[in-house]
């Protein structure tokens, strides 16, 4: 029993560790104009790789969202070698309705400044921050859940057979 009582936290923070959040850490949260925008970014730290810039935009005076923007981040790289990025967050790619999310493939590590343009109707704001980007996770770091969850089965299956080893017999045998 005590074996189960540890097996249960264990695994919720396993399970709690590999959730996937919703929108990441915030970036930058300010007030332009008569929006508040605030950008937040996926996976932290950010590497060369799969990124999701994700965008809330919200009235300034009511803290409302705002769902009818066109939103707009252009990345640009330290290095003037490597190409400039323009990419378009919609609602239709983000996890979070109230959100406009931006999912594309960041070519190299190092500091990327990011623009991010809310416009609506006849009105525009911009906010500016910028972010340091790490190499690529090694390509086994990537596929770890392929590794772990085998040995998770095969740990269930192991505690199974211990725990009906343990039961007592219930059979009462007869003896002509």
């Amino acid at each position: 029993m005590t074996l189960i009582r540890l097996l249960i936290p264990a695994t919720i923070l396993l399970v709690s560790s590999i959730a996937q959040a919703d929108s990441g850490i915030v970036r930058i949260s300010s007030v332009r104009g008569p929006y508040r925008i605030t950008v937040f970014s996926e996976p932290t730290p950010l590497r060369v790789g799969l990124v999701d810039l994700s965008v809330m935009v919200q009235e300034a005076e009511s803290d409302t969202p705002v769902l009818d923007a066109t939103i707009s981040m252009f990345l640009e790289h330290e290095n003037d070698n490597v190409s400039s990025m323009l990419v378009e967050a919609t609602r239709e790619t983000a996890t979070n309705l109230l959100l406009y999310s931006a999912k594309f493939d960041l070519p190299e590590s190092g500091e990327w400044t990011v623009e991010t343009s809310v416009m609506d109707e006849d009105l525009e704001s911009r906010v500016k921050f910028t972010f340091e980007a790490g190499p690529p996770l090694p390509p086994i770091l990537d596929m770890w859940p392929w590794f772990v969850f085998p040995g998770i089965a095969l740990l269930l299956m192991t505690l199974n057979q211990w725990l009906q080893r343990r039961k007592p017999n219930n059979r009462l045998e007869k003896h002509p």
